[in-house]
């Protein structure tokens, strides 16, 4: 998950082959399906069957509160970084409308490729998703620490403690 999207930082630039932007996300979403499973086992062996559901239902409310801290880290340099720097990117004759650019998809598509406030626009779309990149790749230690706090258990010797409780005779 963390090569992924460290290799998205040089990446992500309107030159870069697509089949190299698919391998990233291919990185990402195998780190993070390991995560996800290895997470989710991790809190559930310790306990009991009658508290799984309460134990996935933190398990999803820590999830959403820290996907919710990582839109409003990505919305914030969103918000603060792209309309400076597409006012500063865009030719002097177009710079009065970088409000107007920046608050309208419409408008940025109606400029041709190659045109300067096309690549403008575009280089600005490069520099502010390398930024939130950047944050993300900077946050993603915090993933891996929390490993570190997930119990150890023996699978395997918890399942011979069960299959030993569990043994009867059938009538």
């Amino acid at each position: 998950m963390l090569l992924g999207t460290a290799l998205l930082i040089p990446l992500r630039q309107p030159s870069t082959h697509v089949g190299l932007l698919v391998m990233t996300q291919l990185l990402v979403g195998i780190g993070t399906s390991f995560f996800t499973t290895c997470g989710q086992l991790a809190i559930m062996v310790p306990v009991t069957h009658q508290e799984i559901a309460v134990v996935l239902a933190i398990w999803g409310m820590f999830g959403s509160v820290g996907s919710s801290i990582g839109s409003a880290i990505a919305g914030g340099i969103w918000n603060n970084v792209f309309l400076p720097t597409l006012h500063r990117n865009l030719p002097d004759g177009s710079k009065d409308q970088s409000s107007a650019i920046f608050g309208d998809m419409v408008i940025q598509m109606s400029f041709a490729d190659g045109t300067p406030e096309r690549d403008a626009i575009v280089d600005t779309y490069a520099y502010v998703q390398r930024l939130i990149l950047i944050a993300g790749v900077a946050i993603m230690p915090l993933t891996v620490l929390s490993i570190f706090m997930w119990k150890n258990v023996n699978v395997k010797k918890l399942e011979q403690e069960r299959e030993t409780q569990t043994k009867g005779t059938v009538l």
